[in-house]
């Protein structure tokens, strides 16, 4: 058969500005491989500046956890425990897994969070 060729897809972040990050990457072509066989991780030193992006310090707080899902869409997830204060953030993930290693660059974009009457009475309160 076809040579598998596992991939990075779109990104889609679920957290705002100044939350702990919640983010996904697709994960592409993930049939028949297990979450122990996808390593996940933010790219090393030498991968950033070969790219020109800066390692911020705070990059080092985030989880990449692989979701495989066997019928669905499979994901990289992708936490902080803390807090995210920039609203533009640029990153390179690796992935090892089986046959090779994946290595792309993503930016991030969060947005201020949305206005709610709700927790401006709560902030009030």
């Amino acid at each position: 058969g076809m040579a598998q060729a596992l991939g990075l897809g779109e990104l889609s972040v679920k957290s705002t500005l100044n939350q702990p990050l919640v983010a996904e990457i697709e994960l592409t072509e993930a049939q028949g491989l297990n979450a122990a066989q996808v390593v996940p991780s933010l790219a090393t030193t030498a991968d950033f500046a070969q790219a020109g992006v800066t390692r911020q310090a705070f990059l080092n707080d985030l989880t990449f956890t692989p979701v495989i899902n066997a019928s669905g869409k499979s994901v990289l997830r992708i936490t902080s425990s803390k807090p995210v204060r920039e609203p533009y953030v640029k990153f390179l993930v690796q992935v090892l897994w089986p046959n090779g290693r994946l290595l792309r660059e993503y930016s991030l974009l969060l947005d201020p969070p949305k206005f709610s009457p709700e927790a401006a009475a709560a902030a009030a309160a």
